[in-house]
């Protein structure tokens, strides 16, 4: 099963490097991040963390995320009034591909899906997607409420219910493509590999019990007195 999966990984990763991003700066900027920066150009800009930086999947190509939230706290002040929660932004060899902003629940509270899409609109211009009946769709699902964009770029503004939430996901067309069929074919290649690493972490955990019983029994060897 691996072999075939491992032949989809050479292919892919070929192709990566015939495929450069480029993204349009009308619809790929962001919070003073656009699609394509590099991983440390993304950490500078933002101030982030750089250990807070996870590796979603390592093969057949490198995906990392890193999760950011805005500053709360300047100086001792508390400011409120951004109404970002928290940005997932997402890297397939090294470069920005997606960009999931969430919005906090409590600066959005009492906004309608149209406010939303009005206030979305003022950035972006006329929603590409018509109005969404959200009655239409099951509560717990995530829909669609506006969709801006073009050839290149993807910009989707959605919402759902209990817990309310809503948000903003970016991402350019190929390479977030690309990224996708990468992270299947890592989650193939995880779920191939997980019987073998579950036999070799209980094979490691059970050598650990020898050798802690071996040190046990020397030193209480060496201290007993009949």
């Amino acid at each position: 099963m691996i072999k075939p999966l491992l032949m989809s990984c050479v292919l892919l990763v070929s192709g990566l490097a015939l495929a450069p991003l480029h993204a349009s700066p009308a619809f790929s900027h962001y919070r003073g991040v656009t699609l394509g920066d590099s991983l440390a150009a993304v950490v500078t800009e933002l101030k982030a963390d750089a250990a807070d930086v996870k590796v979603v999947h390592e093969l057949p190509s490198l995906i990392q995320e890193l999760t950011w939230h805005p500053q709360r706290f300047i100086s001792g002040l508390t400011v409120t009034a951004d109404p970002l929660a928290e940005i997932v932004l997402t890297f397939h060899v090294g470069q920005l591909v997606r960009i999931a902003a969430t919005y906090d629940r409590d600066r959005v509270h009492g906004l309608t899906d149209a406010d939303l899409r009005e206030l979305i609109s003022a950035v972006y211009g006329v929603a590409l997607l018509p109005s969404r009946d959200r009655s239409a769709r099951p509560v717990t699902v995530r829909g669609i409420i506006g969709m801006w964009g073009d050839e290149d770029t993807r910009v989707a503004l959605w919402t759902e219910e209990y817990p309310r939430r809503s948000g903003l996901t970016i991402s350019a067309h190929e390479a977030a493509t690309r990224m996708d069929e990468a992270a299947a074919i890592g989650a193939g290649l995880h779920a191939a590999r997980e019987p073998m690493r579950r036999r070799a972490a209980a094979a490691a955990a059970a050598a650990a019990i020898v050798d802690r019983e071996a040190l046990i029994r020397a030193q209480n060897k060496a201290r007993f007195k009949p």
